[in-house]
């Protein structure tokens, strides 16, 4: 996952990891908790995707094999 942000020189991009690191090594716990939250709903989506896509596959499955 990458992270988009706005800052005076642009718009920056980094993973979980060095935004994790960024916000650590300036102490901003504030941002550490929102980058916490934000991967924790992130996982959580990325499961119920992966759910829904298994679910697809196996009634296009079931579906062909009643034909």
């Amino acid at each position: 996952m990458i992270i988009i942000f706005e800052n005076f020189f642009g718009i920056s991009y980094m993973d979980w990891d060095s935004a994790k690191k960024h916000c650590i090594d300036r102490n901003w716990q504030w941002s550490l908790d929102l980058i916490y939250k934000a991967q924790k709903e992130m996982e959580a989506l990325e499961a119920k995707v992966k759910k829904l896509e298994d679910q697809e596959k196996a009634q296009r499955l079931y579906n062909s094999c009643n034909f």
